[in-house]
């Protein structure tokens, strides 16, 4: 049961936690996907995993960028008390791996093939020590850009389409 646990949770949230698999009846997961369109992607998973028979304790912790989860999360390995699985974000799964508090998922991502369909750029924080310690189930990134449409479409700026000049000296004036 341990192993389903672990391979469960490591499919299902961004990282699995070594105490946390070895001790947990159900699936506790803590995370801060509390906003309507995030709490209903939980849902997503949070019913797949129910299906398989399963249960999801969920632990959420509200705070967008998830400083509030991390800071809970360290209170509960300090204590002993570890959740199943975390939603965490790239640098703080390596700085958790480094530690070695995450579960070893290699015999699950042997099985569903994650070498061949998660990009290279994103095994860099989901492998660590040639183990996977993690599982990408939402990818953000940096370097996006949201654009107004309509407040460039009124400045006569089109939509960037690279980083190049002229767009960092039209959006200079905008500013």
């Amino acid at each position: 049961m341990a192993y389903m646990k672990t391979r469960i949770a490591g499919v299902l949230a961004a990282t699995s936690l070594v105490a946390g698999a070895a001790n947990a009846g159900d699936v506790e997961v803590l995370h801060w996907w509390t906003s309507g369109g995030e709490a209903a992607a939980l849902n997503v998973l949070k019913q797949d995993l129910e299906s398989q028979g399963v249960g999801w304790q969920d632990m959420p912790v509200a705070g967008g960028g998830g400083e509030q989860a991390m800071t809970v999360l360290r209170a509960r390995v300090t204590a002993g008390n570890a959740p199943t699985a975390v939603q965490m974000l790239g640098f703080d799964i390596l700085d958790w791996a480094k530690e070695g508090a995450l579960a070893d998922l290699n015999e699950i991502a042997a099985q569903e093939g994650w070498d061949a369909v998660v990009p290279e750029a994103l095994q860099a924080f989901a492998r660590h020590d040639g183990k996977w310690i993690s599982a990408p189930v939402n990818v953000h990134s940096t370097n996006w850009v949201w654009a107004n449409k309509a407040v460039l479409d009124a400045n006569g700026i089109s939509v960037p389409q690279t980083w190049d000049p002229p767009f960092h000296s039209e959006v200079q004036h905008l500013m």
